[in-house]
């Protein structure tokens, strides 16, 4: 039922590409984005891992090389969120109540610098907390494949069911967007 009151464009992601490693940092950082706040579950590791890959740690290092500020901004628990943080040694938001402005709110002022809404990229794998809340926001957001469905809690398989609801909605009435951003994450996806 919830999905009756979701804006659906704010579900539009701006990209959508298979994993962290298929975006185009370089062209986003030319373009003025300087803050990374990445989801963390299924974006960053499944949800049997504790801690990312050495892959993973080696993409946030070659992007604060590159000048991004990253964060990790999850709506799971503080000890799951602090230890994949840790170990990639960048800050976190746990808890953060996606969808809402509130948990972004307070990663932009955990930033070591003030960043305009226009310079943050967000980065991960679900429409209704990730998309939706970013474009509330205004950020600039890319939406990637789910790293293992498998291993999925409750309420992430319950987001997914409206999902393809507020896809369905999409297709109806914007069906480019469908064609263009979202048709390949939901074939992949749901």
């Amino acid at each position: 039922m919830i999905e009756k009151f979701i804006d659906y464009k704010k579900c539009i992601p701006d990209e959508y590409v298979s994993d962290v490693f298929h975006i185009d940092y370089s062209r986003l950082y030319a373009l003025g984005k300087r803050v990374i706040f990445f989801d963390l579950d299924n974006t960053l590791i499944s949800y049997k891992e504790t801690v990312p890959g050495q892959n993973i740690k080696n993409l946030i290092d070659s992007l604060q090389s590159i000048g991004f500020e990253v964060m990790v901004v999850s709506n799971s628990p503080k000890n799951r969120v602090r230890k994949a943080s840790n170990y990639l040694n960048i800050k976190h938001v746990n808890l953060a109540l996606k969808p809402l402005k509130f948990g972004f709110k307070r990663a932009l002022r955990k930033c070591e610098k003030k960043y305009t809404y226009d310079q943050v990229l967000e980065v991960g794998d679900q429409l209704l907390t990730d998309v939706y809340g970013s474009r509330r926001m205004n950020f600039y957001t890319i939406l990637v494949r789910a790293i293992d469905h498998k291993t999925e809690v409750r309420v992430t398989k319950l987001n997914r069911i409206r999902e393809r609801k507020i896809i369905n909605k999409i297709k109806n009435k914007d069906f480019e967007s469908y064609i263009t951003k979202l048709q390949k994450y939901e074939s992949e996806n749901l």
